[in-house]
């Protein structure tokens, strides 16, 4: 069965940084993929506050008139040249050149317009940091109702052989499953779910488990993520369980075994779940595609801050998705 990854029209953002120009090739690489049109943004930061200092000291020139209108042209050129180095003509689409205040909303509010699928950025920019991906990356992956891969540096196919899912149980985790599934058949990867009980949730937690035994909760997340597909039949995918414990496939439509995506399940008791995801990935995982939300409640606001101290410390290639 043929695989068509929702990424027809992506968002770049680019400040022309060497760092930023990762997700122009990671852009480029979508295009030959899954055949993408490609959009790029360069924000403008909004310095009318110069204007107003300078208009007390009496300096006879207008931003607005006289400095907004040469810097658009020089970076309506920049963005020319970098869709034509990077994009081949029939897949470029708008270069999109704005004034803002707040890059990473400016970036969200264009990336959250119906046409797009993804936005694909750069971990940093032309700003020096020492987090692993920038506020202006971070806040993107807040504010985004849609897809936002995050990267340091693009990677080809053949590099991604473990995509990373983590879950609790909820259909919202279980979401990020659908984009993992189509990214695995393209890789030729597996998918591995991971789930941390970590102990002062355990009253919040929505599935019955018992700390003690890991082959409960791999069973009730199965279940789960089977009653999620089996709601939502428009996805066309299901979990064909193995005769092995934690080793399922995840399949779409008729596929059988061979066919489908082998799933892997792990359970992992820690008190910080976010370092756990993140040690395993960076010794295990090639890719971790997560949710931004999970549980109802206050177990939201958890899974929420889960993914943004993800964010924040995870070397590899992040995708986040907002339920919804």
């Amino acid at each position: 069965m043929e695989v068509e990854m929702k990424a027809r029209h992506i968002l770049v953002p680019t400040d022309f940084s060497e760092a930023s120009l990762e997700a122009l090739k990671m852009a480029a690489k979508f295009v030959e993929w899954y055949g993408s049109t490609v959009d790029l943004i360069h924000v403008i930061p909004l310095i009318s506050y110069y204007d107003e200092s300078m208009q007390h000291l009496g300096v006879p020139f207008d931003m607005e008139k006289d400095i907004y209108p040469k810097v658009m042209k020089q970076t309506s050129e920049q963005l020319h040249d970098l869709a034509e180095e990077y994009i081949p003509k029939e897949h470029r689409g708008q270069l999109i050149n704005m004034v803002g205040r707040k890059p990473a909303q400016v970036i969200a509010e264009q990336g959250n317009k119906s046409q797009y699928d993804l936005i694909i950025m750069a971990n940093r920019g032309g700003h020096k940091t020492d987090d692993i991906r920038s506020g202006i990356t971070e806040k993107v992956i807040r504010y985004s109702e849609k897809p936002v891969l995050s990267i340091d540096k693009a990677f080809d196919a053949n590099s991604i052989h473990e995509i990373l899912v983590p879950v609790d149980g909820s259909d919202e985790s279980a979401k990020p499953l659908v984009e993992a599934y189509e990214l695995a058949k393209t890789f030729n990867a597996k998918i591995v779910l991971m789930h941390i009980i970590e102990p002062y949730t355990l009253g919040m937690e929505v599935m019955p488990m018992t700390i003690d035994d890991d082959k409960d909760v791999y069973e009730s997340l199965i279940e789960n993520i089977s009653y999620y597909f089996d709601d939502n039949p428009e996805l066309e995918l299901s979990i064909k369980r193995n005769e092995v414990d934690f080793e399922d496939y995840l399949v779409k439509g008729d596929e059988d075994f061979s066919e489908g995506v082998k799933v892997l399940s792990i359970v992992k008791k820690g008190f910080s779940a976010h370092t756990e995801i993140t040690d395993y990935a960076h010794e295990n995982s090639d890719l971790v595609v997560m949710s931004t939300h999970g549980r109802t409640g206050i177990a939201r606001v958890l899974l929420g801050s889960t993914t943004a101290i993800v964010a924040q410390h995870l070397e590899k290639p992040l995708m986040t998705l907002r339920p919804g």
